[in-house]
């Protein structure tokens, strides 16, 4: 190369290279518009989050229906959609949901049916499931389900002087009839499964308790029961009717 072509065409040192590929300082005004336009980013991102982690009485917004907004009918609504006039509908005789199938007999019911000859007869189960684990913490759970539903008549000790019983001595109530002695040597002869049944379905005056108690605390009630039997002295019938002072 000669030395007027290397005036015209400097040969590139490193240094020059930097000095003139090397960017000129923005100006503040292009700077402030950049972060301003960053942070305005940020904004949707923050309706977002809002939006997705608080409650509204208002209806969300569907971009996509996925049938969540649906026509329906309230309860208690008619329709003439069918014959009856009702909306809703009654199960399919002989349908059952799904892990409601119910066929444990000792769990469920505390009895079998049993045939003898051409007659079918009821069986009590004479023990609490083996699925029910007997230990402090279910007799403590069974307690505590009695003195809610079982002291207010057969009082604390069983032997069935409870307050209500207590009251309808005091009101002299004609038609009153006595709540049973847990305590007497023919219930606690009883099988535990009788007992369990009781409770659920009711006896005599005394109403059922199925849609109060689970099965689960109907059975710890059984278990308290019959440790309160065992820590009490085997009491006469006559106690059953004894009148207050």
């Amino acid at each position: 190369m000669t030395e007027y072509q290397q005036e015209q065409f400097p040969i590139p040192t490193p240094g020059r290279l930097r000095r003139e590929l090397r960017l000129r300082k923005p100006p503040w005004w292009m700077v402030a518009g950049l972060i301003v336009v960053i942070i305005g980013t940020w904004i949707p991102l923050y309706l977002i989050y809002k939006k997705r982690n608080s409650y509204s009485t208002q209806p969300k917004i569907h971009y996509i229906q996925d049938m969540d907004l649906q026509p329906g009918f309230r309860a208690q609504q008619p329709s003439t959609l069918f014959d009856d006039g009702r909306a809703a509908r009654a199960p399919i005789a002989g349908t059952v949901a799904r892990g409601h199938l119910k066929q444990d007999d000792h769990y469920y019911r505390g009895y079998h049916t049993v045939r003898k000859g051409a007659a079918e007869m009821i069986e009590f189960f004479d023990s609490v499931p083996g699925r029910v684990k007997v230990d402090n913490k279910l007799l403590a759970r069974g307690r505590e389900r009695y003195d809610i539903f079982c002291v207010v008549c057969h009082d604390s000790n069983g032997a069935g002087s409870g307050l209500l019983h207590q009251r309808a001595l005091t009101l002299k109530e004609t038609k009153w009839v006595p709540p049973t002695n847990l305590l007497t040597q023919e219930i606690r002869d009883r099988p535990a499964g009788q007992i369990f049944q009781a409770i659920g379905d009711g006896v005599r005056n005394m109403p059922g308790y199925k849609t109060q108690i689970s099965v689960e605390d109907r059975w710890a009630i059984v278990a308290y029961l019959k440790q309160l039997q065992a820590s009490q002295p085997v009491a006469s019938v006559e106690k059953k009717t004894k009148t207050a002072k």
